[in-house]
């Protein structure tokens, strides 16, 4: 039998896992024979490159390179790449890095002698569990899962990366505890509050942001060099030196989580520039004035903003949680940009607890695709919970608002039916989000009910993949609805449309 895999598809790099003989999660590596898969795609015509290869092009400007892919899930503006007169998104590009997980898992497996000769990687389908952000809501998880399809998985799953973190984590433990899973990877943070013990796990509350990331910390380090080369040259980088001065900032980031300081030269045009980076300000500096200081880099004191709002998203956890920092019990680091020392300073001082920072078989680039592999073993014994809240749009005293039928951090699975005064051939909008006010929500689509005039039943429920079902019952008969976008001119494909287009692709490893 072909073990379930799982699969961190990560916003800068990739990872995917299985359970071995011994029942230890272990990492496939790629056939750079790298445990990460950088999650980048560069095109030659009809041959997309993913991984190393593609992520080495960047420095050739005419090359067709796209990333951060995951930001832009579910959502209507993502980058584009015509393949077969097709427009490909977010999703597409995002069944390409699943799709080149899936041949590294297919040959890992072949090696292992647990394929039959009639197996071939466009005909078999591994099970798979793959894992996103806890802030995602039904459209990102509905449009991931639709990718994993896509690509010839059989996804079992879709979960969040905290809670595969803390699977992870709490793979050996014994005791009960309640844990925090900072999660802060290279372009999505997390974080979740979690009951653990005896390999089960309990979701009490998550949040997070899609814009918060290890990129931000590049782009800080970034403008820094761009500034600095022209205050020093009088000159400005050209456009087809971007890539490498981003490659220089990703680099010295890196080192300044090692190291104190980092010096660096940034040459174009030309023109060389000697740049000092320094992590943090010592105690001493402050006994004198330097009258250069306001052009030094302290790396710490620049990335200040993007600290308070982690605080003040891990604050706010705590608040929804019902907890104090007296209530948790351990905090535990995932996503590779944690490797900065000064996340986990920060962790220490509000919270006045040591974080734990070297766990045996516990890696912060790993952790969550084996917390995915352990969960497709597991999975009766995990509840998680949803992400944001769900509600249709209703009149109430004369004005629109949202009706909630699921609240954010219910736990999943979840079901409701409620029964409304509808017109004939009613349309209810669905929204994502807190308020009562629509503008303040995330229209997600319209669900057509086709009914005769008088009171309908509307259910809605939630699987354990956070993904939204509807029906509608009308004088006793009840029906499936599916939440339609509000655009109906959309270009999405479905499943069958996309899988044929991402077979129509030569994915090299």
């Amino acid at each position: 039998m072909i073990p379930r895999i799982g699969i961190d598809l990560g916003t800068t790099f990739s990872c995917v896992s299985c359970i071995d003989e011994t029942g230890i999660p272990v990492i496939i590596k790629n056939s750079d024979g790298q445990e990460t898969t950088a999650s980048v795609i560069w095109f030659d015509g009809k041959v997309a490159y993913v991984g190393k290869k593609a992520n080495d092009r960047k420095l050739q400007m005419n090359s067709p390179i796209y990333e951060f892919i995951k930001r832009d899930m579910g959502k209507d503006l993502s980058h584009r790449y015509l393949i077969n007169g097709v427009n490909c998104k977010a999703t597409g590009y995002s069944a390409m890095i699943l799709k080149k997980l899936k041949i590294e898992a297919f040959f890992y497996f072949k090696r292992k002698g647990l394929l039959s000769p009639s197996d071939t990687i466009d005909t078999l389908s591994i099970p798979a569990v793959i894992t996103v952000p806890a802030y995602f809501g039904f459209k990102e998880r509905y449009e991931t899962k639709k990718a994993g399809i896509a690509a010839g998985l059989d996804v079992i799953d879709v979960i969040n990366e905290p809670t595969a973190a803390a699977l992870t984590y709490g793979f050996s433990l014994s005791d009960s505890k309640k844990v925090m899973v900072f999660d802060l990877g290279g372009g999505t943070f997390d974080v979740t509050v979690l009951q653990m013990g005896s390999e089960k796990a309990h979701v009490v509350a998550s949040d997070g942001s899609d814009e918060l990331g290890g990129k931000n910390w590049d782009s800080i380090i970034e403008n820094y060099l761009l500034a600095e080369f022209e205050r020093q040259t009088g000159a400005e980088i050209p456009d087809d030196m971007l890539w490498e001065v981003q490659k220089q900032a990703l680099e010295s980031k890196y080192e300044l989580s090692e190291n104190m300081e980092k010096t660096l030269w940034v040459n174009a045009s030309g023109k060389t520039a000697e740049i000092n980076l320094y992590r943090e300000r010592l105690e001493d500096e402050f006994s004198f004035y330097d009258e250069d200081d306001d052009n030094k880099f302290y790396f710490e004191e620049r990335s200040a903003d993007l600290l308070m709002l982690c605080k003040a998203i891990t604050r706010n956890i705590l608040d929804k949680a019902g907890m104090t920092w007296n209530d948790i019990d351990d905090i535990v680091l995932a996503g590779g940009s944690c490797r900065m020392p000064m996340i986990a300073r920060m962790l220490e001082n509000i919270s006045g607890k040591n974080v734990r920072k070297n766990i045996p078989g516990y890696n912060l680039d790993t952790a969550i695709a084996q917390g995915a592999a352990l969960y497709g073993r597991n999975r009766n014994r995990v509840v998680d919970v949803s992400s944001k809240s769900i509600g249709i749009e209703v009149r109430q005293n004369n004005r629109v608002v949202i009706n909630h039928l699921i609240r954010k951090n219910t736990p999943l699975p979840f079901s409701i039916a409620e029964t409304f005064p509808a017109e004939e051939n009613a349309v209810l909008f669905v929204y994502e989000g807190e308020s009562i006010n629509p503008d303040e929500c995330a229209l997600r689509g319209k669900l057509e009910l086709g009914n005769s005039p008088g009171r309908v039943e509307v259910g809605m429920s939630i699987d354990v993949s956070g993904i939204i079902n509807a029906t509608v019952e009308v004088n006793g008969t009840k029906a499936a609805l599916k939440i339609k976008p509000e655009s109906d001119a959309e270009d999405d494909l479905d499943v069958l449309e996309l899988k044929g287009l991402i077979d129509s692709i030569d994915i090299r490893l």
